[in-house]
């Protein structure tokens, strides 16, 4: 494994299909994550953006009426002739990274 996929697969993921919205220079899409992190996402049926695009991801979590915003960057396209990328978060307020982790927590039975 290269440095930048042991980086990507740093943080424990929870299976969920989740409304994300991008956002970038050409305007917003909204996709389902197949999994999240408080990393990032990763979309499998997401015509994928160029690695090393640069988002706006905004999101909300399950039984939450505050949205997530930060910035993202997509960091994996594993196959581009298909679909299917993953978008790494930066510069997550506090308090979403906290409700974030407590929801992964959550997911994966952690107190």
């Amino acid at each position: 494994m290269t440095d930048g996929s042991m980086e990507r697969r740093r943080d424990l993921r929870v299976p969920i299909a989740l409304a994300v919205e991008l956002k970038d220079a050409r305007g917003f899409s909204l996709y389902s994550s197949r999994d999240l992190s408080i990393g990032g996402a990763f979309f499998d049926r997401a015509i994928p953006h160029a690695v090393g695009s640069k988002v706006q991801v905004s999101f909300t979590l399950p039984g939450d009426v505050s949205p997530i915003a930060c910035d993202g960057e997509v960091v994996n396209v594993p196959d581009s002739s298909s679909f299917g990328m993953g978008v790494r978060f930066a510069n997550l307020r506090d308090e979403d990274l906290r409700r974030l982790e407590e929801f992964v927590r959550s997911r994966l039975g952690e107190p």
